[in-house]
């Protein structure tokens, strides 16, 4: 199930120009484009007549044509004119999604155009703030997405699946906090004297103990934001910091396929770009190190689809997460108008 009142991320801004393109989102294929003024355009990627796909005909100024037999449709998805057909169409057409252009992302609301709520937009503003600076790129995983954000809530498995990267043995040893706060889900956990990870030993040039605090915000229905930031420990005779966030935006696809928007950013060393290089480099390849596992694991999960996960202490964000999603489309599915 789905939250359907909800923003979701579609596109990088730069994918989407005047040449039509199809991407699915909560199991519907939709149509992307923008106007001859720039403006980005959403909408269902069917054809009313035989169902062809939008995406697969033209644009004619800010209208697009299908391609098979060029029912024209507006920007807001009323079917304008039909070939050998005099008399203006009404009532016909495809819906039409409200959008937000907003931190280089195209964002989609799915559910009630009369409930759009700008506010449910996650605080991203790093991806383009001018004291920050960073590179990212979209996977499409083989997996249903609370497979990918569960994975982000519990950052133990870093220990065993990104021993070359991410991975600080000490990550198991440490307690965690989780608190709710105005519906979304905080994880924390604080690592005092520990190893630096390769990739922040890299970073931030750490050669002795240091402290490690993880912070994860998850914001429904599928926003991981991991804010990391590593000092040198109170011992150390080193005075060095460095503070990354990994931003994610895990759009459902379909129910067993994702789309994993990322963009990887950091506050220090803004014009080096071999760092830019070496910290997104490292980070794609820890996702694709992510991927080859959630992939495996959704492909058993799909073998006993009614079973229930042992849990473990290290879940329990993931565990408030279920909690909070389930609350949020019980409701939606009991106000549904």
């Amino acid at each position: 199930m789905y939250l359907n009142n909800a923003w979701y991320v579609g596109a990088w801004s730069n994918e989407v120009n005047r040449q039509p393109f199809q991407r699915f989102i909560l199991d519907k294929p939709l149509v992307f484009y923008r106007r001859e003024t720039g403006e980005p355009i959403v909408l269902d990627d069917r054809c009313c007549h035989r169902f062809a796909p939008l995406s697969a005909g033209w644009l004619d100024g800010d209208n697009i044509v299908c391609g098979y037999h060029g029912f024209t449709y507006s920007p807001s998805g009323a079917c304008v004119s039909i070939p050998g057909v005099e008399k203006k169409p009404k009532k016909i057409g495809v819906n039409g999604y409200p959008v937000v252009e907003k931190w280089g992302w195209i964002w989609v609301w799915m559910g009630d155009a009369e409930k759009v709520d700008d506010t449910k937009i996650p605080d991203f503003h790093y991806l383009q703030d001018p004291a920050w600076t960073g590179h990212g790129e979209t996977l499409n995983l083989k997996s249903n997405y609370n497979l990918v954000v569960e994975n982000l809530l519990d950052l133990t498995h870093a220990k065993f699946v990104h021993k070359t990267t991410l991975a600080t043995n000490d990550v198991t040893e440490f307690p965690l906090t989780i608190k709710e706060e105005n519906e979304t889900i905080i994880v924390e956990r604080m690592m005092r004297g520990i190893k630096a990870s390769p990739l922040f030993t890299r970073a931030g040039n750490f050669t002795e103990p240091v402290d490690h605090h993880q912070h994860i915000i998850f914001t429904p229905p599928c926003y991981i934001s991991i804010n990391t930031t590593v000092i040198s420990n109170s011992d150390s005779s080193e005075n060095k910091s460095a503070e990354i966030r990994i931003l994610n935006a895990l759009t459902p696809e379909t129910s067993t396929t994702t789309n994993y928007f990322w963009n990887l950013v950091r506050c220090f060393s803004l014009d080096d770009e071999d760092m830019t290089k070496f910290l997104y480099e490292g980070n794609k390849f820890a996702f694709s190190e992510d991927q080859a596992i959630i992939e495996k694991q959704q492909q058993m999960w799909d073998t006993l689809p009614n079973a229930k996960p042992v849990p473990f202490p290290h879940d329990k964000g993931i565990i408030q997460k279920g909690k909070l999603m389930e609350r949020l489309i019980t409701f939606e599915k009991n106000n549904h108008n």
